[in-house]
């Protein structure tokens, strides 16, 4: 081996030694992540049972986390990858999952407020847009807790004079 290989080795050990000795934080490591997959539906007043904004309102769920990513519970994507990619896709990398569960075992510690990125801006309401129309069903439609539904038609009355093209529905 000659001495540049054997540098460069001895230099990636110190750099692996030196990653492994460095704690996962939250606000360094683990807020990018929930920002960009995880805040637009768990922030105050939207469809996630909980708010992650915060490092307050994340840690207690440290562990939950930890078992719904390893899990790819979260976040949902349900497309399967070998039909295709897709723009959307919300799945995590494995990096990013090996991030949130690294933190998670190593006792979620926040880090330094100074290494936190800017907040989200977070939209109240349509993630969509607002939509051009809503349509409601015209009465409740009971679901029972278990057993099957029959397969059933509804009709709901649209009162459009001509055919419209759907852009997204939620």
């Amino acid at each position: 081996m000659n001495v540049t290989k054997a540098a460069a080795l001895i230099a990636l050990a110190g750099v692996l030694r030196l990653q492994a000795a460095t704690p996962v934080t939250f606000h360094k490591d683990v807020e990018p992540i929930l920002q960009k997959r995880c805040q637009g539906c768990h922030h105050p007043g939207d469809i996630g049972p909980m708010p992650l904004v915060s490092y307050e309102q994340a840690r207690p769920w440290a562990k939950a986390i930890r078992a719904a990513v390893l899990q790819k519970k979260m976040p949902p994507w349900y497309a399967d990858p070998a039909h295709g990619t897709f723009r959307n896709d919300r799945s995590l990398a494995q990096s990013e999952i090996d991030t949130l569960t690294s933190w998670a075992d190593n006792g979620a510690p926040e880090g330094s407020t100074k290494d936190a990125p800017a907040p989200l801006t977070l939209t109240d309401g349509w993630h969509i847009g607002k939509p051009d129309v809503v349509i409601q069903i015209p009465q409740a439609f009971h679901i029972p807790a278990s057993g099957a539904v029959p397969y059933q038609y509804i009709v709901v009355p649209t009162n459009f004079n001509e055919d419209k093209w759907v852009q997204s529905s939620g």
